[in-house]
């Protein structure tokens, strides 16, 4: 049986991961005004390059073999890491940059790049944690109510919904505020590549600290690191380099006019 406390927690988890966009909006509001067509354009970008392009990357990649494994992660793990932190860095950020490409002429303001963030950053946060957490309540009723559907499974249902302590779910969501504020900050590095002239480097540059911010998760699922604090400790640094960055391209965005 699974506690109701737990199927709480899950559902408020969700909550929370889908009302994350609309709070950093409002929390962002003083400083940013939202472009809407930004941030539904952020969604879109994400969901063709991360959920469709890049699993079909991943699927050709990474497809299993009969037993499930994964060769490439069998056979050399630190090569799974690289294409992993790479394909993520790739797809995402030329999303961003096809994106601020075609957008550029009607949107010219470094604003228009914090709402891309926040439409990115806010779908992966409604489909990574809010549908895991959505399929944790409905699998925890389906074994509370000793469902007969769950005889097909290839595991034991209990094994498939990963209990922990409360606290847990609050890390959740703490690490899902560190993505999107990274999103933010990569979308304002790739917006600055487009339209500051001489500043094409940039685009790369976001490549390398998308990838850098995934290392450590990425190394944590192939089995080459185990310590989890340290893998959120890598994250809050990078997110912190990344905002970094993009707070002195903000500025310096706002105090020049650069011709395009």
């Amino acid at each position: 049986m699974i506690p109701q406390s737990e199927i709480m927690m899950m559902a408020a988890t969700a909550v929370a991961a889908v009302l994350l966009p609309f709070i950093f909006m409002f929390i962002l509001r003083k400083k940013f005004k939202i472009r809407w067509l930004p941030f539904i354009l952020g969604i879109g970008i994400f969901i063709v390059f991360a959920l469709i392009l890049e699993q079909i990357m991943h699927y050709i990649v990474l497809s299993p073999s009969a037993d499930g494994t994964i060769g490439l992660l069998s056979a050399a793990p630190w090569l799974y890491v690289l294409y992993g932190i790479f394909a993520a860095g790739i797809f995402e950020e030329t999303g961003r940059l096809l994106a601020f490409l075609i957008t550029k002429r009607h949107y010219k303001d470094i604003d228009s790049a914090v709402s891309y963030g926040i439409g990115h950053g806010g779908i992966e946060a409604a489909t990574v944690v809010g549908l895991g957490m959505l399929n944790g309540i409905v699998l925890a009723v389906l074994i509370n109510s000793g469902s007969e559907a769950l005889s097909a499974l290839p595991a034991a249902p209990e094994d498939l919904i990963q209990s922990g302590p409360w606290y847990m779910y609050l890390v959740t969501i703490g690490e899902r505020i560190l993505a999107m504020t990274l999103h933010i900050g990569l979308s304002v590095i790739v917006f600055c590549a487009v339209m500051m002239k001489g500043k094409w480097w940039l685009y790369p540059l976001a490549i390398l600290l998308h990838a850098l911010a995934n290392t450590t998760a990425a190394m944590m699922q192939a089995g080459l690191l185990t310590n989890i604090y340290l893998m959120y400790a890598s994250l809050i640094i990078m997110t912190a380099v990344t905002v970094a960055i993009a707070a002195k391209l903000v500025k310096d965005y706002r105090e020049n006019v650069y011709s395009l």
